[in-house]
């Protein structure tokens, strides 16, 4: 088994807006890193086509035998490197504590776990390694430590929107939560729509005409946002 490092930067990394989500890039193609290594695309359709899972560790906790603390879904390429999103379980502490450093910008990288196709591997004069085809993708930890220095962050988003959904206790709650909210991801709209039903469907006798057509132009929105 081997190991690839990359700096966050390099990863595209993307905060999701329900706490514990992430997404980036794991492997960036054509860039050589500090063990002589280059990536090339198509390195990782075979892997992606078994379906196999591939887990979060942190710093390679696999080797110390430590158990995964996420797992990562929708690995796939595009002409910058293998993409994909990971979902972290929060109520571990290790989880934890690495989702908060990366949202602090207190780790520095990603590295994957693989296995290379001696049959896909090109090595030049200068003792590089050119790998075409991977045997298999066995994680992509979190680490502290990376090899690849190269590229750059392209965004991070609010965390605690699910939080700050439960907190709404009324339509006007509701309507500045929509309004200052923005560009709400299709998982949040689709929370902010079943927590709109769950308020919509009290039958409160007090509300008045007005607040009922508020209330029913404010679904309409949220509707068109989770589609």
């Amino acid at each position: 088994m081997e190991t690839k490092h990359l700096q966050l930067d390099d990863c595209g990394i993307k905060f999701a807006e329900s706490e514990g989500r992430f997404s980036g890039y794991g492997s960036v193609f054509g860039v050589k890193d500090s063990h002589r290594d280059i990536i090339m695309p198509g390195a990782f359709a075979e892997v992606i086509k078994s379906g196999e899972p591939v887990h979060v560790y942190v710093n390679h906790g696999w080797i110390r035998g430590e158990l995964p603390v996420g797992k990562w879904d929708g690995l796939d390429e595009d002409a910058f490197g293998l993409k994909g999103d990971a979902g972290l379980v929060m109520k571990m502490p290790t989880a934890a504590n690495a989702y908060w450093a990366m949202k602090g910008g207190l780790v520095s990288g990603l590295s994957i776990g693989y296995i290379a196709d001696p049959a896909g591997i090109e090595k030049r004069d200068d003792g590089t390694r050119v790998i075409h085809r991977m045997k298999a993708l066995k994680e992509i930890s979190i680490v502290t430590d990376p090899s690849n220095k190269s590229a750059q962050v392209t965004d991070i988003k609010s965390m605690a929107l699910v939080d700050e959904i439960c907190d709404i206790k009324s339509i006007r709650d509701f309507e500045s939560f929509l309004r200052d909210a923005g560009g709400l991801s299709k998982g949040a709209a689709l929370a902010l729509t079943a927590r709109a039903r769950e308020l919509f469907g009290r039958g409160d006798p007090a509300q008045d005409d007005a607040e009922a057509k508020m209330m029913a132009e404010i679904a309409q929105r949220l509707e068109r946002l989770a589609k």
